[in-house]
């Protein structure tokens, strides 16, 4: 049914919060191509190729983490530095086609899609605590406490002993109150600084080459390819992306009693080959959704 296209599509907005690419800036000095066509575009990209994931291919979707293959208008094409098909070319209006990274670039899936890499970071510059926060929260269905509100969240600003920003969040981090959040996102976000503020590929910071090692809860990696990998074959962001649909197709948090029933629905969804329409499935004609319980009151309690 072309409503199930749609649904998903409704899905990834609400999970990667794609509606607020309508509200993001770049500062114009920094970023003088920067402009809404490109954050339209960056939506589109991660919902064309999300769907097509899912519904053309009907294929393992984890891939969306990982596959090289997505989908770009001119725009994006010309961010991305890949060529834009020939025969889109030829079409008319505001062509997207397929296109395939190649197999030693470090863009892969979901984290290296402007859409992701736009709504985690800074008018002037990247934020890997954003970025690292996006994958806690988003994928791993880990929140990140807000810092408090009398604490100083400034980074230092670069210096000659403070170039790169991962030294800059280095020094930040030695006060013991930033690091204990910082510590669960900087170092995967550090990863994503191959990346800048508005997606395109760089290899130096200040002028200084870029370390993209980083880590994930003690599985060390050493680049965006790799932890794209990583948390590919994670079962804590398959589990996640099972109680993220289940609370989306339900429209409300679920409760502590129905957390067999989100075992059960990740444990089909392993079986069926991480399928999204498998999953979709079985979500829908599972007792949970089709049932509604009455609670019984309490003896003398208020209806």
């Amino acid at each position: 049914d072309p409503k199930a296209r749609r649904g998903l599509r409704a899905f990834l907005s609400d999970w990667l919060h794609l509606g607020e690419l309508d509200r993001v800036n770049r500062d114009a000095m920094l970023f003088p191509g920067y402009g809404p066509d490109l954050a339209a575009a960056a939506r589109e990209e991660t919902l064309r190729t999300a769907t097509w994931i899912a519904f053309d291919e009907d294929r393992d979707f984890r891939d969306i983490l990982t596959s090289r293959d997505t989908f770009v208008n001119r725009r994006l094409a010309s961010v991305y530095r890949v060529q834009f098909p020939q025969r889109a070319m030829e079409g008319e209006g505001d062509v997207f086609a397929r296109v395939t990274f190649a197999e030693g670039d470090l863009r892969r899936g979901l984290l290296g899609q402007a859409s992701t890499l736009l709504l985690h970071a800074h008018p002037t510059s990247t934020s890997p605590t954003l970025r690292g926060k996006f994958i806690r929260e988003a994928l791993l269905c880990s929140p990140i406490p807000m810092p408090p509100v009398e604490l100083n969240t400034a980074v230092p600003e670069p210096s000659e002993t403070l170039r790169t920003l991962r030294e800059r969040l280095a020094a930040h981090n030695t006060v013991p109150r930033c690091a204990s959040c910082h510590r669960l996102t900087d170092p995967l976000g550090l990863t994503l600084e191959s990346f800048d503020a508005i997606g395109r590929s760089r290899r130096t910071d200040n002028g200084v080459p870029i370390d993209t090692s980083g880590e994930l809860d003690g599985r060390r990696f050493a680049d965006a390819r790799a932890l794209a990998q990583t948390l590919h074959d994670d079962p804590a962001v398959s589990r996640c992306l099972v109680q993220t649909a289940y609370r989306f197709a339900q429209g409300r948090e679920d409760a502590d009693g129905e957390l067999g029933e989100i075992r059960r629905l990740h444990g089909r969804f392993r079986a069926e080959g991480y399928r999204w329409r498998a999953l979709m499935l079985e979500l829908v004609t599972g007792e949970a959704f089709r049932v509604t319980r009455v609670i019984p009151m309490a003896q003398g309690g208020a209806p």
